[in-house]
């Protein structure tokens, strides 16, 4: 195999003959000098034309950070530390070609007031403009999420400790960009879930953050009855709701065998701009139980539909050491579309086939898997829903993961958990609605926050697990950490495993969007990018595109640097 050719700061040089035999001559890299590392539990990053942009919001401080795409240079750093104290980070979003970042602030006690303010970015200057602009304002509370931390106990990992409310606010943008929504929930006045009705805030804007129409909600049923599974916002400004509606005060989906019919339906609520009431469509699954769903708006202007389903088997979300329980099994896709009117339209199955189950997989669980499939039981699972990618000529990709949480209780009953990233698979829909093909990716992930570790305590743990889509060059790309072991994986073997936190290949999936044949690469040893160069804390979430075929990632070096590395996918005409 040729030696891959590095680009380090205009000069060459050259991994080690142990990690030429497994590096791919399909991608160059360079590496950047380093620069001072700043914490941040979310970090967010933005490319336009031929420069990053970087925020990083931690406690007392927020640094914007700007960098040169060609040589990685660090363009400029700045700090701000006039946050209030009790300030929280609800996002960062580029509506309309501007960049605005957004937090909350409770005003205490006496005045119990919940705000939402933006501060808007100049990008080609890699600073904040003026000052920081109320959007939202009004009295009461707001039901967020618990924010969570690692306590410090000697001798123990993953023991988690609650320290207040994050994720008040949701931001929602428009295929366009043209609009923004953002959307909360009121925090109930009543506490028992089957006398309180929710009450949902939805608020829509311009690229100019200009208001265009507020209002909320009071839900039609009751919190017990009524689970909110995604929103949406289309490019007139109208807003969308997908919601599970239990047909009893069980809150169940009582999908186990037994059962022949689900315990809920799926409504979409429209939320019509000047419309006082829901506009609701009723969605008619059939047999099917859906087990993850969400919403997109097409280029003809209809919302699209789509994620998992199943037929009845046992679910549930937590596993414990001794007796795991299944996570959203999959028997296959769907998905459908609903006009400007409500009507549903074009509404398709397609079942996972056993043959696709079977890959990559031991020889005694093809057996079982054979068995089931006799009595329609064989599954996917575990499996999530992770992106839905809606191409201009209309057709859709739907990429998804196998996740679940284990609980593990010690012989002195400390409870704490570890999470798992598995087989991803992705299909393409075409625009008339037939399946174009289907993929099973192997990989195997495993990983627990560790003391002190910065992470979005607001998600669920996902460290330098689960994968980061790209497409380029006509092609798919999933971006993930794993084994070297797997490089050559065959077909009725299962993958190595890959522990987070100890290093790893960064490995990319390549699927040709037209065909489908998958191809198999690992970029760089994270452990040696160079002969004196190791890097750490890789996230999905650090990686940003910034040409059709050219990316760039994030790493922490130790000694309170972090570096840039791009790397560059070499197409047909690199070649030539």
């Amino acid at each position: 195999m040729k030696k891959i050719r590095i680009l380090v700061c205009c000069f060459l040089v050259f991994t080690t003959l142990q990690a030429q035999k497994s590096l791919s001559q399909d991608f160059d890299y360079s590496i950047s000098e380093p620069y001072q590392v700043y914490d941040a539990a979310k970090k967010f990053y933005f490319s336009q034309e031929n420069e990053i942009l970087t925020v990083k919001p931690w406690r007392k401080y927020i640094v914007i950070q700007k960098f040169n795409v060609d040589d990685l240079s660090l363009i400029s750093s700045k700090e701000y530390l006039d946050f209030p104290d009790n300030y929280v980070v609800e996002g960062m979003e580029e509506v309309g070609g501007r960049y605005y970042f957004f937090y909350s602030s409770w005003t205490g006690r006496k005045t119990q007031h919940e705000q939402l303010f933006f501060w808007e970015i100049d990008f080609e200057k890699g600073e904040f403009i003026g000052e920081p602009k109320k959007l939202i304002d009004f009295s009461g509370h707001l039901a967020g999420g618990p924010g969570v931390a690692l306590l410090n106990i000697p001798g123990w990992q993953g023991i988690t400790g609650m320290f207040g409310v994050v994720d008040k606010f949701d931001f929602l943008k428009s295929k366009d960009g043209s609009k923004l929504l953002a959307h909360y929930r009121k925090k109930p006045e009543v506490k028992r879930d089957t006398k309180s009705y929710d009450v949902i805030g939805i608020n829509v804007y311009d690229s100019n953050l200009n208001k265009l129409w507020a209002k909320e909600y009071k839900m039609p049923y009751t919190e017990r009855r009524m689970d909110a599974l995604d929103f949406a916002v289309d490019s007139n400004g109208d807003g969308y709701m997908l919601v599970k509606v239990f047909h009893d005060d069980s809150n169940d989906d009582k999908k186990r065998k037994k059962d022949e019919e689900a315990n809920y339906h799926i409504e979409l609520f429209r939320l019509l701009q000047g419309d006082n009431e829901i506009e609701i469509t009723k969605i008619e699954v059939e047999d099917k139980y859906i087990n993850g769903i969400s919403l997109f708006e097409s280029p003809e202007g209809f919302i699209i539909c789509a994620g998992f389903y199943n037929s009845g088997l046992k679910n549930g979300f937590f596993s414990n050491a001794t007796s795991k329980f299944q996570l959203s099994n999959s028997d296959g896709l769907f998905t459908f579309k609903v006009t400007r009117d409500g009507e549903l339209i074009d509404k398709h199955y397609y079942e996972i086939p056993l043959e696709i189950l079977n890959q990559y997989v031991s020889d005694r669980t093809k057996r079982k898997n054979e068995k089931k499939e006799k009595d329609d039981e064989v599954e996917f699972k575990y499996l999530r829903l992770n992106d839905l990618i809606v191409k201009a000529d209309g057709s859709l990709v739907l990429v998804g993961e196998q996740k679940y949480v284990i609980r593990h209780t010690t012989s002195k009953g400390v409870v704490y958990y570890t999470y798992h990233y598995n087989d991803m698979l992705i299909a393409k829909i075409g625009s008339s609605g037939e399946l174009a093909w289907m993929k099973k990716l192997p990989k195997i992930q495993y990983g627990k926050p560790k003391i002190g570790q910065v992470f979005d305590y607001s998600k669920i743990y996902k460290g330098g697990m689960s994968y980061s889509y790209l497409f380029a060059d006509n092609a798919h790309y999933l971006l993930f950490l794993d084994n070297v072991k797997n490089i050559d994986l065959e077909l009725n073997q299962r993958p190595a495993l890959h522990s987070d936190g100890h290093g790893g290949y960064l490995t990319a999936y390549k699927i040709d969007d037209l065909t489908g044949d998958v191809a198999k690469d690992n970029i760089f040893d994270t452990r040696n990018v160079t002969d004196d160069l190791e890097v750490h804390q890789f996230s999905v979430d650090r990686v940003i595109k910034t040409k059709e075929n050219e990316f760039v990632l994030e790493f922490y070096k130790k000694k309170k640097e972090d570096i840039l590395i791009k790397v560059k996918v070499k197409t047909g005409q690199d070649s030539k």
